[in-house]
């Protein structure tokens, strides 16, 4: 180990530091990042009375020399740096120098050190920050450091801290933070003479399950991802978009394995999964971004929990182009099952004379109609060509004859009580196949793509009907699928309408009265650099005096959109340089495609049915509606046989 250094004017000046102890969490932390930088792969945590009364934190690192005891507790003494060179690529947790001098200044303090290549270890005792004794004394090798009575010589600060229960929270939290950046080392967490965490340093997955328990497990995602041009690392874990709580806490990132808070990255990741998210739900993630080490700044702020980037733009790019290809390729299925394959199978024998009786004497004579139950499957080349003609057709006025004729074919699911309805439900949902551009403009060789995914799910799919008229039925294998209808098309719509708005395809519609916004200078001056964004949505913008703008058109999709609402919340955040178009509409995307979408209790056809059935199961398919609702959910034949007592 590097011998303790006492830091020259020169270089402590430079450091962002100035920040004491404040609470019992801040030692451990500090405590704790000085054993893993030693080496160790073995620690302890020990707290009574939520860190108040004591600490005591053991390893079994690299040690501290007896001869350099005494220079451990000076102010801005460190191994860790001894150059002004060393502040542009810090690679240890701690280098500042003030952590066991702030410590010792406020508890009575006593350490014990031996390093590997000494025959005796070394005492040290420090009462108030007045050293009281040092001596050698035989121990194991590692450091051993207990604060115990925190802030009693400081009755000031003493009586700001908060119960012990509160106190222990704080600790409870940065030892987690710590056990994920290092779930190599073996951690042993204790409070109150009770374990509360015991990791055996057998990885990541490992030191989550520990913590969080196994549901969080279940909906883990590994994250592995090496960047060759910026020579970044991503790995980790996130989890499910479904798998979600009810604040950030659960939120873990850590740069070059040193916990920190970056809206940066945080926003990154949330953005990713802002189309998969219910309302008040915030993702879940454990992850690590390794950096160059000169290409991060941790000597920002004396608490180190924020850092610094060379390029942030690139960084958020990153991030968010590695989450939201998981995301987007992930099945959002949601299956309901609590079979666990661990349990042995019973099931029940079945006595057909039994149900001959009960048939003959108990059933009255009723005869079910097969027809009724199994709906005959469309003819999937009258389907094909059907689509195709409608393709080539210049309006949609005769969508109900399209409908009718599978009549001869097809039985239908539920009964349609008017033509207008029968219209306009056809309508919404096979427009799907169609664009709002001219019929010649549309690439047919594209419907061959369609009719391959629906022969794929006509051979994998069994419909079985449709429940309350919302929830269509399938069969797929061992399994029934529920599928919401409402959810199921909102999201074909609005991946539509999300579609069109990134390959700049949406149609504008002259407002009949312009609207005119008044802005003060610097909102003028964010509107007027971001006026090729608004072009490609569909606004027609223009400057009309000073610090004033004119909109004479917008998008069609957004007909009704509130103007006042819409700017103010692009005006609402003016960090940023410039904007984007997928953000600005995104909410008003996702309105549009729901008020668009067929809803509950609307009566869908056969072939209604499986045009969404077969856009839903295009490659890449969302199964989540645009506000995170489930569009599948899954059961199987275990969980249905369980509730019959078949599987005991």
């Amino acid at each position: 180990m590097t011998k303790i250094n006492v830091l020259d004017r020169s270089i402590f000046s430079k450091i962002a530091a100035g920040e004491v102890v404040e609470k019992p969490s801040s030692v451990i932390k500090e405590t704790v990042e000085n054993s893993i930088d030693a080496g160790a792969t073995h620690i302890t945590v020990e707290i009574e009375q939520g860190g108040i009364k004591k600490i005591r934190v053991s390893d079994d690192g690299s040690g501290i020399y007896f001869d350099d005891l005494k220079n451990a507790f000076m102010p801005h003494a460190t191994s860790k740096i001894s150059s002004i060179d060393d502040l542009s690529k810090i690679g240890t947790l701690g280098f500042r120098g003030e952590a066991l001098s702030s410590i010792s200044s406020v508890s009575h303090t006593t350490l014990v050190s031996k390093t590997k290549d000494s025959e005796i270890g070394g005492e040290i005792v420090i009462n108030g920050g007045q050293i009281e004794s040092i001596k050698e004394k035989g121990c194991p090798n590692g450091t051993y450091i207990t604060v115990e009575d925190l802030f009693y010589c400081v009755p000031a600060r003493k009586k700001f801290l908060r119960k012990p229960k509160l106190e222990e929270a704080d600790c409870t939290n940065i030892v987690t933070r710590l056990i994920l950046a290092n779930p190599n080392i073996s951690f042993k967490y204790i409070v109150d003479n009770k374990i509360i965490f015991n990791t055996q340093g057998t990885g990541l997955k490992d030191a989550i399950f520990v913590i969080y328990g196994k549901e969080f497990v279940d909906n883990l995602i590994e994250v592995d991802h090496y960047n060759e041009i910026l020579d970044i690392h991503v790995h980790g874990y996130i989890t499910r978009p479904t798998f979600t709580k009810a604040n950030r806490t659960y939120q873990s990132l850590f740069i070059n394995k040193r916990y920190v808070i970056n809206q940066v990255v945080s926003t990154a990741i949330y953005k990713a999964y802002e189309p998969f998210l219910m309302k008040g739900g915030f993702p879940v993630f454990i992850l690590n971004l390794d950096f160059p080490l000169d290409k991060v700044d941790v000597n920002v702020h004396p608490n180190k929990l924020d850092v610094k980037f060379e390029d942030s733009n690139k960084i958020f790019g990153l991030v968010n182009g590695v989450v939201s290809e998981i995301l987007y390729n992930l099945n959002h299925t949601k299956t309901i099952s609590t079979y666990s394959p661990e349990i042995e199978e019973k099931k029940d024998t079945i006595d057909t004379s039994k149900l001959e009786v009960l048939d003959k004497n108990e059933g009255h004579n009723y005869q079910p109609n097969n027809d009724e139950i199994k709906p005959k499957m469309p003819n999937i080349q009258d389907l094909h060509n059907t689509m195709q003609n409608t393709m080539q057709n210049e309006n949609y006025s005769h969508f109900a004859n399209i409908v009718n004729s599978f009549k001869s074919s097809t039985d239908t699911i539920g009964e349609i009580h008017s033509e207008t309805e029968k219209n306009k439900i056809a309508e919404r949902v096979l427009s799907n196949y169609t664009s709002f551009e001219k019929p010649e403009q549309v690439e047919l060789p594209k419907q061959q793509v369609v009719q391959d995914s629906i022969r794929e799910l006509a051979l994998e799919y069994k419909v079985i009907g449709v429940a309350f008229a919302t929830y269509i039925i399938l069969q797929q294998d061992k399994n029934l699928l529920f599928i919401d209808q409402h959810a199921a098309h909102e999201r074909l719509l609005y991946d539509k309408f999300k579609a069109e708005l990134d390959n700049s395809k949406i149609l504008s519609t002259d407002l009949l009265v312009p609207y005119v916004l008044n802005l003060n200078s610097q909102e003028f001056a964010f509107i007027m650099d971001n006026i090729d964004t608004f072009k490609t949505l569909g606004f027609d913008i223009y400057e009309f005096g000073n610090n004033c703008i004119k909109v004479s058109s917008l998008p069609v999709l957004f007909k009704d959109i509130d103007f006042v609402s819409f700017f103010n919340k692009i005006l609402s955040d003016m960090t940023t340089l410039s904007i984007k178009k997928t953000d600005m509409l995104e909410d008003y995307l996702a309105r549009s495609a729901c008020r668009a979408a067929v809803k509950a209790n609307d009566i869908l056809t056969d072939i209604e049915i499986k045009s969404i059935l077969s856009m839903l199961n295009n490659d890449h398919q969302v199964l989540l509606c645009p506000h995170g609702r489930p569009v599948v959910v899954k059961i199987s034949d275990k969980e249905i046989e369980k509730w019959f007592k078949r599987i005991v």
